[in-house]
């Protein structure tokens, strides 16, 4: 498993052209750090007090959404989360209990995307497929 590092994504940022604000990197290592799913409101609870606005979360999510350094996890009727990742293609392992994330490196779903374009004539050019289930630590 290759993880993102936040050196990574401030690299990424920098080649687009974008600054490297100090809010921009408490929330880019907060998020990077925890390897876990967090909504806006769980960075602002750690960042608050280093003095991190939610308007800059939100607005570092979506610039890392944007680039391919962050994905939604998709969950319906909670606020979303956010995981950092790297832009390559990957699946995801979510912990329900915890939400800690972990990449899935392998895709198996070629085959599938051959078969769906043959039955609909449409190209696949993306998908999403999320795993989840309880780590270790919250089996116990």
């Amino acid at each position: 498993m290759i993880r993102t590092t936040p050196r990574d994504v401030f690299a990424a940022l920098q080649a687009h052209g974008h600054k490297l604000t100090q809010p921009r990197r408490l929330v880019i290592e907060t998020l990077v750090d925890q390897s876990r799913a967090m909504t806006a409101n769980d960075l602002h609870q750690v960042l608050a007090e280093r003095g991190v606005s939610l308007a800059s979360i939100y607005r570092t999510l979506e610039l890392m959404s944007e680039l391919h350094l962050a994905e939604p996890v998709h969950q319906s009727g909670d606020e979303a989360r956010y995981i950092a990742c790297r832009p390559e293609h990957h699946h995801h392992i979510i912990c329900t209990g915890c939400w800690r994330v972990a990449d899935v490196d392998s895709c198996l779903l070629e085959p599938v995307a051959n078969a769906i374009h043959e039955q609909s004539h449409f190209d696949v050019e993306s998908h999403i497929l999320e795993f989840y289930g309880r780590c270790a630590a919250c089996r116990r």
